[in-house]
């Protein structure tokens, strides 16, 4: 699959550069905007990315800061219906515990290819995030209003990553907007960077609905196997979400059910999460998790609590600190103080 996407942004590339000669407008050059990386207008191509700096002193536990990601994206859109995406990540690069090597926290987060079928169509081809629940979907630092991740969200539950295909269609009726995806995945045999903690295989499908402006509810269905669970055996997973904005309040809630006949059995959990606007750009969230069975080492249930503050004083730039407690969390999601600085470039 790897050599596929060469191959053709070779070939597409070609067709670009030709393109390009024919502009001498300066506009057309070029340029960087700050959180949105650099942009040449005459072959449509975007170079941009983001940071994510993290401090943990959790309890029992030393103390640390990190380059938790650095992520470089990488846009082209060759033709009006075509769009190619790559994502290259180092995770926990440098760190006070010392450097690692590039070759252990290097990765290819994302990389595919979007054709537009129709103006309402597209069909995804290579490796992209798992369209499951909201978290997974907007993970990137940046984004998201806490340094920790819900535990239902983790790869304790689904793999983050499909390598395959999604077909996703979009309908619009009155105010509302639905949107359906299908997506089909083949770790086992299209995984170029053979991911031992990934699919073997899989089949799932997401559907989101607009009720308004404010509200949007979503459902996701996934079968599939793993590659590290021995001996091989189905996964069902069910998941339901909601997300609701208004005047920069928002609520988050995520549930999702998995049961398998491997050693893993049944697991399910959820999480609920606020956010409220306070002055000069801050905010307060707070988020309740509750999870059973989806560690393995932990077969009980858990509560974890989330409290905090996020300092967004520019729009590329996030100032997050937050403490985390719990209970029968201590080997999942310690109890602690956790802090981190994000930001688009």
């Amino acid at each position: 699959m790897l050599n596929f996407f060469v191959i053709l942004l070779f070939g597409l590339g070609s067709i670009s550069h030709c393109a390009a000669k024919e502009t001498t407008s300066p506009e057309l050059l070029p340029h960087y905007q700050w959180g949105r990386g650099i942009t040449w207008q005459a072959i449509n191509l975007n170079l941009g990315g983001y940071f994510n700096a993290v401090y943990e002193h959790p309890q029992q536990f030393k103390e640390s800061v990190s380059l938790n990601d650095l992520s470089l994206f990488f846009t082209w859109s060759p033709h009006q219906r075509l769009r190619f995406f790559a994502e290259i990540e180092t995770e926990n690069w440098l760190s006070t515990q010392g450097v690692d090597s590039l070759d252990n926290t290097l990765s290819t987060e994302r990389l595919y290819l979007d054709i537009l079928t129709s103006p309402a169509s597209t069909l995804r081809l290579g490796k992209f995030l798992t369209p499951i629940g909201r978290w997974n979907l907007t993970h990137v630092s940046p984004l998201i209003w806490t340094t920790s991740r819900p535990l239902v969200t983790e790869r304790r539950l689904f793999t983050s990553h499909v390598n395959g295909a999604m077909f996703t269609h979009r309908v619009d009726f009155n105010v509302h907007t639905l949107n359906v995806a299908f997506y089909l995945d083949e770790s086992a045999t299209l995984d170029a960077f053979d991911y031992q903690l990934g699919f073997e295989n899989g089949v799932g499908s997401r559907v989101t609905l607009d009720i308004n402006e404010n509200l949007q509810i979503g459902a996701s269905w996934l079968n599939f196997k793993n590659k590290s669970i021995t001996p091989k055996s189905s996964n069902q997973l069910l998941g339901i979400d909601l997300l609701w904005k208004k005047n920069h309040y928002e609520l988050e809630f995520e549930a999702i059910y998995r049961t398998a006949e491997d050693n893993q059995g049944t697991e399910h959990g959820l999480y609920l999460q606020s956010v409220v606007p306070l002055m000069n750009d801050f905010y307060a969230i707070s988020r309740y998790e509750y999870v059973n069975g989806t560690h393995r080492y932990l077969p009980t249930i858990t509560h974890i609590g989330v409290t905090g503050l996020a300092w967004k004083p520019f729009t590329p730039l996030i100032i997050k600190a937050e403490y985390l407690f719990g209970d029968n969390n201590q080997f999942v999601a310690p109890t602690g103080l956790f802090a981190s600085v994000s930001m688009f470039f």
